[in-house]
């Protein structure tokens, strides 16, 4: 009853402490609500998205159920057994190279879906003018019909009723292809899309043995049908057919895994910024209590038990993190609805507005913990303020230092702050990292401090202005360390991204295309080797052109467990989830080396081997004699790891993760891949020379320009780049607002230096100097720690990440160092005016 008696007491303390106002917790407001408004508007965002897709998922994935054979249609048996279960509709899919029949030879590479007449089996195909797909492709004139995207018209100036060649078949052009509802969706694309019959396709004399083509079979079951059931039935009917069984569950998965990394990503920036932003609630906490240390040693004079005025606070901030947590999660709850209008055009589902209280409440719990851990340090000291202090002259409050079991509470949200970082992270290495560096940047900051300080007090005499100014800056109780943690983490991120940035956008637009060929030529038949060879290598500027064979085929075993059955890491769960690329090879390709194990010989006629990218290797749990069996369509070959490779993609050359040893795949029908290299300081234009060449004389052959393709990797770079901005430039927000609590507390010290100032004869203009050298050198220091840290992230990231030489660019690092002291100088501006207007006599009167 006494413990109840006390907290009744303590809760009408608090309110009357409440109607008194809360001036002094506005920045503690905007530091928590942009926060966790940060956190949950990502976190919604990503649950917005996967709510679009479930409700959509049967129109993006074309059916209940799909089942993709790369390179062959499926057998008599396998349609019977698609056919039994409901509606059945068969897509082709390929990359092919069209041609404009009339005016300039135009040709560009594009993206070709053939569809039968039961296509689509969900959702409609949007064209202009408006008209059934049906009549859009059927025959007349005697000439196919053919619908567009409007990018591939465009590039080969061909208007709606004109005609176009793919291969040996011609097309009339008979509608612009607004939107279909299951194309495959992501952030880049080879080629525009171009849609034509299953007749239409035939007449192209594009389906030879090996093509690179994807057959897709939908299937529209029954209601009330049990789709992963029948998915797991076709696949244990047909264990050796090589085919991918999904249901709509599965629909999107690229664009679905590259989502959740950049929610990832954007996620812990966002967690970060409220991290800071504890910083905030700390000093506005700090500083309420201070104000309040007489009337809590009144309350002590009174007889009020430590846990009654703990209580009291608590309560005080409890209440006002909770004004600040509603608001946070109110905005962020509304972003959904304010952002899917403006990705209405990039993502292939609407963004449902929500609200998703997973999301919202793991943000409340983030601003929770973020609260607990900054603020309960300071409501402990605040019970251990004595009566004394009622009485001038004894016990100070800045004082009191607390013990580890005072700290335990702060220290085990703070842990669990972090903990839930992890646990909401869904790659748990990024997680963990995110721990390790806002741990390691703490630990920085400190040191950095400390050095600034300790650096600023040598020499000994320092004449002049900025002497005193470098005295302000070592004074006890200075504010270096504040202002480095207000804005080092929001400059550092800003920062380490722009070097990032422009190591990637020069690699990709001067380094790369310097030494990566000019073209990827594909589905070159075996009998069309030797004449590509001799076509592309006899126009003048090519250096070199090189070969490999290539089939299609999916892993179908690892050392004898089906990939389903086995943990595969993040890094590699794509090469499970599709057809891979595959090879064979007598000599080891360029642009590798071999980090375990030993090539084969070149001569060597023995039992299948394998060679398997390192990296991929580890997501799927392989080493050196392990088995892995790969399904070629519909013959299963089993080959041991004789070596582990690392293989720089950079280089753009020809590679696959997979080489198996000569003989390996022999007896499959396989089409070759080549690239161009031309002499990019040769007179004219050698690529484009060797692109007509082959183009003209090769009509299946495909040719995949590579300026295309870096410009679509920049592409989604700079959609990347801005996400990450949006959220770093919520934790520099969050750090300015910081950065004004913290000046803010300095005033009254600054207000008594200014009439010192004064009182030794200093002008306004000496005065206002020294306040703002002070307030620039803070501003330096912070820009100069986060270009040092953000310097090294940067680094880091593009060396063993990317695998880039990394390059220093000034350009960003005077952005960062010449914002920090702008900002610094800026805020601190508006103080130094308040400080020369006070008075001093006021101060004065007191000593």
């Amino acid at each position: 009853m006494q413990f109840f008696r006390e907290m009744a007491l303590a809760a009408r303390l608090a309110r009357r402490e409440l109607r008194a106002g809360i001036r002094g917790f506005g920045v503690f407001l905007a530091c928590l609500a942009l926060g966790v408004a940060a956190v949950a508007g990502v976190k919604s965002l990503s649950a917005s998205y996967g709510a679009g897709l479930a409700e959509d998922a049967a129109a993006l994935l074309g059916g209940d159920l799909e089942a993709t054979l790369p390179q062959r249609p499926a057998s008599p048996e396998e349609l019977a057994a698609l056919a039994a279960l409901g509606q059945t509709s068969h897509l082709v899919s390929m990359q092919v190279m069209v041609r404009a029949e009339a005016g300039p030879a135009k040709r560009t590479l594009a993206t070709l879906r053939a569809v039968d007449d039961a296509y689509p089996l969900y959702g409609t195909v949007a064209l202009s003018p408006p008209q059934p797909l049906a009549a859009a492709l059927a025959v007349k004139d005697g000439l196919p019909g053919a619908v567009a995207a409007p990018e591939l018209l465009s590039r080969l100036a061909v208007p709606v009723g004109g005609t176009i060649r793919v291969a040996d078949g011609v097309f009339t052009v008979r509608a612009v292809l607004s939107r279909d509802p299951d194309a495959s969706s992501s952030l880049a694309t080879l080629g525009p899309r171009l849609i034509v019959s299953d007749r239409g396709l035939a007449a192209t004399g594009l389906l030879e043995p090996g093509s690179l083509t994807r057959h897709a079979y939908r299937v529209k079951l029954p209601p009330g049908a049990d789709a992963p059931a029948l998915a797991q039935r076709l696949r244990a009917a047909f264990p050796t057919s090589g085919w991918r069984v999904r249901d709509a569950s599965g629909a999107q998965p690229g664009l679905s895994r590259f989502i959740d990394r950049l929610v990832a990503v954007t996620g812990l920036v966002g967690l970060a910024s409220l991290l800071l932003g504890g910083i905030g609630v700390s000093q506005a906490v700090s500083a309420y209590l201070s104000g309040r240390t007489e009337s809590i040693a009144a309350l002590k004079c009174l007889g009020a038990p430590r846990r009654v005025v703990t209580a009291t606070y608590f309560l005080v901030v409890a209440t006002l993190a909770a004004g600040g947590i509603v608001l946070g999660l109110a905005v962020g709850a509304a972003v959904p609805a304010l952002v899917g209008p403006l990705l209405g055009g990039i993502l292939p589902v609407r963004l449902l507005p929500g609200p998703y209280p997973g999301a919202l409440a793991l943000a409340a719990a983030c601003g929770v913990l973020t609260t607990l851990a900054f603020a309960l340090p300071h409501l402990a000291r605040a019970g251990r303020v004595a009566p004394l202090v009622l009485f001038r002259g004894y016990a100070a409050p800045e004082q009191i230092r607390l013990g580890i079991a005072a700290r335990l509470p702060g220290l085990a949200a703070l842990a669990g702050l972090l903990a839930l970082a992890v646990a909401a992270t869904p790659n748990r290495q990024l997680g963990l990292g995110f721990v390790g560096v806002a741990l390691a940047a703490t630990g920085v900051f400190w040191i950095f401090a400390k050095l600034a300080v300790f650096l600023a007090r040598l020499p000994a005499r320092r004449p002049g202005r900025l002497g005193l100014a470098l005295r302000a800056l070592t004074r006890p109780d200075n504010q270096v360390a504040r202002v480095l943690a207000a804005l080092g983490l929001g400059l550092l991120t800003l920062c380490a991204m722009a070097l990032v940035e422009a190591n990637f956008r020069s690699a990709f637009t001067e380094d790369i295309p310097q030494t990566a060929p000019d073209f990827f030529f594909v589905d070159i038949q075996p009998d069309q080797l030797d004449p590509f060879l001799q076509t592309a290598g006899s126009v003048p500027g090519v250096t070199r052109v090189e070969t490999a064979p290539m089939a299609r085929g999916r892993i179908a075993r690892l050392n004898g467990l089906a990939p389903e059955d086995v943990e595969v890491g993040e890094e590699a769960r794509w090469a499970v989830q599709g057809d891979r690329g595959l090879t064979y090879a007598a000599r080891m390709p360029e642009g590798t080396r071999v980090v375990a194990g030993a090539w084969w010989p070149a001569d060597y006629a023995g039992p299948p081997l394998v060679s398997v990218d390192e990296g991929i290797a580890k997501g799927l749990g392989l080493g050196l004699g392990d088995t892995v069996t790969v399904n070629v369509l519909g013959r299963e070959i089993t080959a041991t790891v004789s070596s582990l490779r690392r293989i720089n993609w950079l280089t753009l050359g020809i590679n696959y993760v997979f080489v198996f040893s000569p003989g390996s795949l022999d007896g499959l029908p396989l089409t070759w891949l080549a690239t161009a290299y031309t002499d990019k300081n040769a007179g004219g234009d050698p690529g484009e020379a060797v692109f007509a060449a082959v183009t003209d004389r090769f009509p299946n052959i495909t040719a995949i320009g590579i300026g295309d393709a870096l410009t679509d990797v920049l592409a989604v770079a700079d959609k990347v780049s801005a996400a990450v901005s949006v959220a770093a430039g919520a934790t520099l927000v969050v750090g300015m607002l910081v950065l004004i609590q913290t000046m803010a507390a300095g005033l009254r010290r600054k207000a008594y230096e200014t009439v010192i100032y004064k009182v030794c004869g200093a002008s306004r203009r000496d005065v206002m100097a020294v306040l703002l050298l002070e307030n620039a050198l803070l501003g330096v220091l912070a820009g100069l720690m986060a270009l040092v840290l953000g310097t090294a992230v940067a680094s880091a990231f593009v060396v063993y990440f990317m695998e880039l030489p990394f390059r220093f660019f000034p350009g960003p690092a005077v952005a960062t160092v010449g914002a920090a002291a702008a900002l610094t100088l800026t805020l601190g501006l508006a103080g130094v005016l308040r400080m020369l207007s006070r008075k001093a006599w006021p101060y004065l009167r007191n000593e």
